[in-house]
């Protein structure tokens, strides 16, 4: 599918980020995320950033061999999902000024990246470019468990009956026996002070109330976007970062897109719901370690699980 397809709305998207960095990664985590999501949405984008920060721990070496490395991955992998759209990061002006109008119309001056030169242009284009209602965003690096094939359908009603939740998430990491969150898990952000613990909810399914957001892992409610916030307020970092943004040769005007995200959450009286969803539900990984030995146990971690003797698994199990 090419992205022309892309101007046609839908209602829910599945939208991945990806760096030319990611590409060993990527390589196993893609077929595990499509396994465990694309039955479930009504289109696929991988965004693809195409540019390197100035200094500091987002920049790398050989950047055209890793873009020419995961440009090889992904046009492999489309022909097993042909529904999968590949669609680059487009910095041009007119692309820049429509992502301008979705998240920024009351601050012109928005950076392409956070102060220390992460991410930050990306997350928007690939929100905006997705065209969905509810669009579920992740990182390439992101591990499920649990194998749900309705968690979308549940988060959306979820949304429906949660008027002051503007994203929902799936359940940080395997629930305990009781349904209940590993305080280990809920953890601020340096920018930030002052964030509310989790607040378990009284739902079917296990379902916690944050205050803050990941970019590693949401499902947003575009739509909710539009008449809540409509047009986000951008922090200024304070002098520590500013510093820092001037040592990185990077602009110091903006916090990471999930510390903006959150503050504007707050300003609005708005939440994050993490949610596991009915049976098994679907829950979220984030491998915080990048060694060795990490890729080489990765295929056996996303490897489908086999079928128990004379049943047949649902689509998507892991």
């Amino acid at each position: 599918m090419t992205a022309s397809a892309l101007k046609t709305r839908v209602r829910a998207a599945l939208q991945i980020n990806m760096h030319p960095f990611d590409a060993p990664n990527v390589v196993h985590t893609l077929p595990h995320q499509l396994r465990a999501w694309a039955g479930q949405v009504d289109r696929v984008l991988v965004t693809v950033d195409t540019r390197l920060a100035n200094a500091g721990r987002y920049r790398a070496e050989r950047y055209e061999e890793a873009r020419e490395a995961l440009s090889a991955l992904l046009e492999g992998m489309r022909g097993d999902h042909p529904a999968l759209v590949v669609d680059p990061v487009s910095y041009d002006g007119e692309t820049r000024a429509q992502i301008g109008r979705a998240f920024f119309r009351t601050t012109p001056d928005w950076p392409d990246r956070a102060f220390d030169g992460g991410p930050f242009y990306v997350y928007f284009h690939g929100l905006h470019r997705a065209n969905a209602d509810y669009v579920l965003h992740m990182d390439s690096d992101m591990l499920f468990g649990g194998g749900s094939r309705t968690w979308i359908d549940e988060a959306v009603a979820l949304l429906e009956r949660r008027p002051d939740a503007l994203f929902v998430g799936p359940f940080p990491g395997p629930p305990r026996a009781d349904g209940s969150l590993d305080p280990a898990v809920h953890a601020g952000f340096p920018g930030l002070s002052g964030v509310a613990a989790p607040v378990r909810l009284d739902e079917p399914a296990p379902a916690y109330r944050f205050s803050t957001v990941s970019t590693r892992i949401f499902m947003m409610d575009m739509r909710r976007f539009s008449a809540r916030i409509g047009a986000l307020d951008l922090p200024r970092p304070d002098l520590k970062r500013r510093l820092r943004a001037r040592a990185f040769a990077e602009t110091p005007r903006a916090m990471p897109a999930e510390e903006v995200l959150s503050v504007n959450l707050a300003a609005r009286g708005l939440s994050r719901i993490d949610y596991l969803g009915a049976g098994a539900g679907m829950f979220s990984l984030h491998p915080p370690y990048r060694t060795p030995e990490f890729y080489a146990r990765l295929p056996d971690l996303v490897a489908p699980c086999p079928a128990p003797t004379g049943s047949v698994p649902p689509r998507g199990a892991e």
